[in-house]
Formats: C-alpha cells, structure tokens, sequence
C-alpha cells in the first residue's frame, strides 16, 4: 500500500480506534497453528530486494520491494524479489548507491512445501521493479515484467520457458494483473487512473497465454475475476456516484449484485465461479446472482495488507486477522500490524469453520498468504522469511 506521511497517520489512527472498538470481536476456538518450518530465503536471493519506486521527478518515494508468493502445486511454494544485477560483485545490494546503474532481475526461489528445502532458484531479466509471477496452477505459472508476459512449467525435469505474450506499451501505463482463483485465466487492466475515461482491458488463458477478448471500459472501483466473470465495486473512485458491487460475463452486461457505500467499499473476491466474498463490516458471501449465503455481523479486525486467499481447488479460503501494536498516540507512528489469527472458511461455506492463533514467530507488516490448490498447507511470506503451515483437515 502507497502511503503519504499525512496518510499513514490517518490510516494509523483509524486502525487504532478500529481495533479498540472491536476487541474481542472475533473469538477463538481454542485451536491454533505453530510453523511447519520456516527459511531464511536471503542466501538463495543473493543481492538484496529493491523498492517500489513512485512519484515524479524531485518527489519520489521508495516503498517496500514487490514480492510474489504462490504454490505452483501441493507440495511446491515459488517466491519472487526484483533485485539489481550483482554477479560482478556478489556484496552489492540496493542499499548501495552504485548498484543503481545494474539491470533489474526477478529472483524466484522454488522451495519443497514439505521440507522447506530450496529446490531451485532461477532469475531474469526484469523490466520493472512491479516485475512478479502473477499467476500459476498446475505446475505452470506466469511472470509479468513490465508489459511482457512469460509462460513457464516446473516439474522434475526442471524448468522450461514455453511462451511470451506483449501487452500494449503505453507511457505511463501499469498493467494490473487480476488472477482468478484457480490461476487459469487473468484479467490484466490498464491501471492509467488519472482520469475517468475508458481504460484497456486484457483477459489472458494462463495455460496457452493467449488472448481470450480485449475491449475498453472504465475501471472506477476494485476488481476480481473467476474463470467466466468479472466483478468491481463500481464508483468507488468517482464521487458523483453510490458504490455498488457488479458483475459481468465476458460477453454480457453489468448486473447489480450487492450494495456498497462510501464508508464501507468492499473488494470483490471469488472464491470460486459462483461465489463472491466482501470483506467489511457485515462480512459478506454472496452468490454471483446476488443471493446472499451468509453474513457475519461482525468482522475480524483484518489486515490492511491483507484480502481472502482461496486454494485453487474451490474447496477452502483463509483471512489473516491481524492486531494493531506498539504505541499509537496522537501523530506517533509507531504502531504496526501484527498478524495474530487466520480465519478458515470451508465448503460449503455456511460460516467460519476455524479460527486459528498464529504461535511461533512475530510476523509483522506486509505480508504475503498462499493456500496450497487442495487446500491443506498455508504458505506465509514476511519480508525474506517463508513459513509453512499445516491446516487441520477440510471440514
């Protein structure tokens, strides 16, 4: 998350109250899940992570790097950093101030979800710092640098580059990647929101990389996609209009499903080709004809990095839950997330099935989940550290 100084304040103060507010709201049910293992990933990295870099000339501002987190299967997790070029000189990292003339690379480190054993760690050339894979399933997944999509498949044999796609490129343009849950198909949108006009949109068959349909719309609020439809929480970027959750196939038109508003604008997430979960406060598991399957009056406390991760069966998804920390007085900045729950939602999702306290280590700020696609293993990236997890059984 992009955050001014004046923003962050706010955005820490609202958590504060929030949380204060809700204590106790969500209850545990006495389980809990401690690491399988965990892994130090800097060894295999090499060179340090390099930042997001936003703003304009004379008003830049370095965020944290852009990583990526997936399982490629059941029993493998790959993880990405965008680094600078160091194999001439192996102690240089981005806190160097000559390293910034070196071409960017994405690391990607394999690693055994069963030991926690490094498998591989293979790199390339990266035209961007926002350069991840933004998708896989099936032992197939695909890397994004810039404009340039790459297809690859990883299995005993090793790993095989099989196809690239070129997006337009267009100055000034980001092409956000909006996965479906099964890592089948992506929604790429032209994330150009400087003005309200139509934006190009991109959907893209992960296991050909081919082009599936491309059109222009505007984009006016957050996005998610299954394998046959598309779902945004219109308006919530424009002011001249109520927020409301729509859905759409490829070839027909928006439908209203679900009501937002300016307080609480939820991020539509699937969880598979029928149904849409919005988080917020009630919590919501809506049909994608609109057809409400439950509701939650009271939410967890949430994260603010966090969202819903689905396994790509369509069997289970989980959200973080997370606890504002440290001191937070009047303008301090102190205050941090803590992760402290993962709450389990299992077929046929009729309720929470777990709520489950994270022991072990202190995993703090951004951070990245992944479900294994049968849904057993939980996946944690913090910084450069992973950690594994075993669920308890499907419900």
């Amino acid at each position: 998350m992009d955050l001014s100084i004046s923003s962050a304040v706010l955005f820490l103060l609202l958590r504060f109250l929030t949380n204060n507010a809700s204590e106790g709201a969500v209850t545990s049910q006495g389980e809990s899940i401690s690491p399988k293992w965990s892994a130090d990933l800097r060894s295999a990295i090499g060179s340090g992570p390099i930042g997001v870099v936003t703003g304009g000339k004379g008003h830049e501002y370095e965020y944290k790097p852009k990583t990526s987190l997936w399982f490629t299967d059941n029993n493998t997790i790959v993880v990405t950093f965008v680094t600078r070029d160091s194999r001439d000189n192996p102690k240089l990292s981005h806190r160097d101030g000559p390293g910034e003339s070196l071409p960017l690379r994405l690391r990607t480190v394999f690693v055994d979800a069963v030991s926690g054993l490094v498998k591989a760690s293979p790199d390339w050339p990266a035209k961007s710092r926002l350069a991840s894979i933004v998708a896989a399933h099936d032992g197939k997944f695909v890397a994004q640098t810039a404009n340039e999509l790459t297809l690859y498949s990883s299995d005993s044999a090793g790993l095989k580059e099989l196809k690239k796609l070129q997006l337009p490129e267009r100055q000034e343009i980001e092409w956000g990647a909006h996965p479906s849950p099964t890592g089948r198909n992506i929604l790429f949108v032209a994330s150009n929101l400087t003005t309200h006009s139509a934006v190009h949109w991109i959907w893209v068959e992960t296991d050909s990389l081919q082009v599936v349909r491309s059109w222009e719309e505007t984009q006016s609020g957050w996005v998610g996609i299954s394998d046959n439809k598309i779902a945004m929480t219109k308006c919530v970027w424009f002011y001249n209009c109520e927020p409301n959750v729509e859905v759409k196939g490829l070839n027909t038109e928006w439908k209203m499903i679900a009501s937002a508003n300016r307080k609480n604008k939820p991020h539509p997430q699937f969880v598979n080709d029928d149904l849409i979960f919005l988080l917020g406060n009630p919590t919501r598991l809506i049909q994608t004809d609109g057809k409400l399957v439950f509701s939650e009056s009271v939410s967890s406390e949430g994260c603010w990095w966090g969202g819903i991760y689905p396994s790509a069966g369509g069997q289970r998804f989980v959200i973080p839950s997370c606890k504002l920390k440290g001191h937070v007085e009047f303008l301090d900045l102190g205050g941090y997330d803590e992760l402290k729950r993962i709450i389990v939602y299992d077929a046929p999702f009729q309720g929470r099935s777990h709520a489950l306290d994270v022991k072990g280590p202190k995993i703090k700020e951004l951070t990245l989940l992944a479900v294994s696609p049968d849904g057993t293993k939980l996946a944690i990236l913090n910084g450069e550290s992973l950690y594994a997890f075993d669920l308890p059984p499907l419900a």
